[in-house]
């Protein structure tokens, strides 16, 4: 009795899930055959920009031979304190990750005008665990800049 009804409540959602439209996102098509990573040194950005248009043979090579340059400016990181104890310590801080963007294809038309990305984070801090922090610190650093590329 109870493996039947499991049974079809299971059946009732695999029917609600279907009939809702939902389907996973599948890869997206990129609108141009090529394209040419302007970044400046360092670039966290930037060089994973470059590995996805690789991973999918769209990077060009050079800047001549790209359907469009995609340029990355302005990339900064800054910390700040979000939060205090009663003691004036530190309890918070707040990452913010910004990089404006811009596309130009081969004709020096603007596909995309230069646009601000921004990802914020927040974190706990506490100076017993100063070393963890400082990797979770590193994570969500490489984590904003992934979400920036979704």
């Amino acid at each position: 009795m109870f493996r039947t009804a499991l049974n079809f409540l299971l059946m009732l959602a695999l029917a609600v899930t279907a009939g809702c439209g939902f389907q996973l996102r599948g890869e997206e098509v990129l609108p141009f055959k090529s394209a040419y990573v302007d970044a400046g040194p360092g670039s966290q950005l930037g060089a994973m920009l470059a590995r996805q248009l690789a991973m999918r043979s769209k990077l060009a090579p050079s800047r001549d031979k790209a359907g469009i340059v995609i340029k990355i400016a302005d990339e900064s990181q800054k910390q700040s304190i979000l939060a205090l104890s009663s003691s004036g310590k530190v309890q918070q801080y707040r990452l913010t990750y910004m990089a404006t963007i811009s596309a130009i294809d081969r004709k020096g038309d603007v596909v995309l005008p230069p646009a601000t990305l921004q990802e914020i984070r927040d974190y706990s801090y506490n100076e017993q665990t100063a070393l963890a922090a400082s990797a979770e610190e590193a994570t969500l650093s490489g984590e904003m800049s992934q979400d920036m590329l979704m």
